[in-house]
């Protein structure tokens, strides 16, 4: 009995493996990796962190621009040319209109921004751009100084306890109380202890996210079946009821705001009929344009507005700490604006700052907040100066820290140099892919860093940091987290300047 047993799951393995196509690159006549069955080339990924990995196959054919390999059961092609992503995600992008994540129609999550694609998110970009203005981007500013009352708080708390301030825990706070004041316009618990605002940003991009954003790549046939939510229900369920409520409070009082809430209940009323029509022309599916359609955009603006910017902000002063004389370097520019104005850095003060931004592109240089950027062809593609044609469907992607370290692409690059970015014709942008590339870039990127000049500047301005006896250098990161985490924590000492 037991041995028929082994031999059908034998069989059972041999059968899947046959069906992930195990010989679909070298048919192409692709460099690949043969993949293992139900695994594929993922098995090393069960003892190394996701960055760890991606490295891991970055360094497999060190000589060719691409190369194929198995996403567990799911051929997949593995860019590694500056000049090839250029070409995937800018020249040639109405082949690639698709991002690599998928979610079903069941997941409050289905409907963002970030997943959708063709005409679909075409709409949806359109609806959503004009929040990100420059006009727009100037309400940061009230959004950081409510925050900084609250820092300033904290800080003098750990000061007079003589602790050390956990630096991640500080920025989350802050990145969390901007972005939920710009989307749902309410204040929020992010600097008491027990925030429930700061436990769904954690929840987001737990490991348990992270999974389904895998399997939403390889198998989305799966994702549908079981009917996977993207987030909890508890991280959906908390957001629904804001915006519920926020939305049911502006129906009833006169609020003016022109900002994402706004929007949303403008579309939400000028929702125009579809005839019965469900799909585009190009067999996108038609947005409901409704609440759903809302908290699907308020979830990935959520998302990708907190945990990013603060863990950016947090490596920053990690490496300003380790680095005094950059530290000091970027707080003289900063001093320099602020006497001559009289004032904090304001937006319109951004563009002085030239040093703090080069600092702020190397940190996400050095620590890129996502793994990866992944796309799906939308449309056949024949790739430029060679035979290789890729049939829709097919899944490619580049890993984000493997790219930005590798020395042809940025020398040393386990230093910290700021001047890397002095000259912007140095850097290939097919290189620095931390916001993405071509039209799917990042619509919040200069949300981001509009946020994160005007908080550091401000800490900056007041305050030295120091690397705490605490803090184990080099930091560490998490393994499995969908954004970059430090794990302890990055614990800095934190002098009030002038004290």
């Amino acid at each position: 009995m037991l041995l028929i047993i082994l031999g059908v799951l034998t069989a059972l393995v041999f059968l899947l493996w046959i069906y992930s196509s195990p010989f679909h690159w070298k048919r192409k006549g692709v460099p690949y990796l043969l993949p293992l069955p139900i695994f594929g080339s993922n098995l090393p990924s069960f003892r190394m962190s996701l960055t760890d990995f991606y490295d891991y196959l970055y360094s497999q054919f060190p000589d060719e621009k691409y190369f194929g390999f198995h996403y567990f059961m799911k051929p997949t092609l593995f860019i590694k040319d500056p000049a090839l992503m250029k070409d995937i995600c800018i020249k040639d992008f109405e082949h690639f209109t698709r991002n690599g994540f998928y979610s079903n129609e069941d997941d409050p999550l289905g409907e963002n921004l970030l997943f959708i694609y063709g005409q679909a998110w075409k709409e949806m970009h359109e609806k959503i751009s004009p929040l990100f203005t420059p006009a727009k981007l100037r309400c940061i500013q009230g959004y950081v100084e409510n925050s900084m009352v609250k820092v300033h708080k904290c800080i003098k708390d750990k000061i007079a306890a003589n602790e050390p301030v956990k630096i991640e825990r500080l920025t989350i706070g802050i990145a969390t109380n901007v972005i939920v004041q710009a989307i749902f316009g309410i204040e929020t618990d992010c600097f008491e202890e027990n925030s429930k605002f700061v436990d769904v940003g954690n929840k987001m991009f737990c490991t348990k996210t992270n999974l389904k954003l895998v399997l939403s790549m390889i198998a989305p046939d799966l994702n549908d079946f079981f009917k996977l939510h993207t987030f909890g229900e508890d991280v959906n369920n908390f957001l629904r009821n804001i915006l519920k409520n926020v939305i049911k409070y502006r129906e009833s009082n006169p609020v003016k705001n022109q900002d994402f809430v706004n929007v949303m209940m403008n579309m939400m009323k000028t929702a125009k009929e579809r005839n019965g029509k469900q799909y585009f022309p190009d067999k996108t599916k038609m947005p409901n344009n409704d609440f759903n359609t809302a908290l699907a955009q308020a979830l990935i603006l959520y998302a990708g507005g907190a945990e990013s910017a603060a863990m950016t902000m947090a490596f920053f002063l990690y490496e300003a700490a380790l680095n005094q004389e950059i530290q000091d370097k970027c707080r003289d520019e900063i001093m320099a604006v602020v006497n001559e104005t009289g004032t904090d850095i304001r937006p319109e003060d951004i563009n002085e700052l030239t040093y703090l931004d080069m600092a702020l592109k190397e940190t996400m240089r050095k620590y890129p907040p996502f793994a990866l950027i992944a796309r799906k062809c939308t449309k056949t593609y024949k790739f430029r100066d060679s035979d290789l044609t890729i049939e829709p469907g097919t899944l490619l992607i580049a890993p984000t820290k493997s790219t930005q370290w590798d020395p042809k692409n940025f020398p040393n690059p386990e230093a910290f140099i700021p001047e890397r970015f002095a000259d912007k014709s140095t850097v290939d942008s097919g290189a620095y892919i931390v916001w993405g590339l071509g039209p799917r870039i990042c619509i919040g990127k200069n949300f981001a860093k509009m946020e994160m000049v005007l908080a550091i500047s401000r800490l900056l301005r007041n305050y030295k940091f120091t690397i705490s006896s605490k803090m184990e250098v080099p930091v560490k990161q998490c393994r499995y987290t969908a954004v970059i985490t430090p794990n302890p924590g990055i614990f800095l000492d934190v002098e009030p300047i002038g004290a």
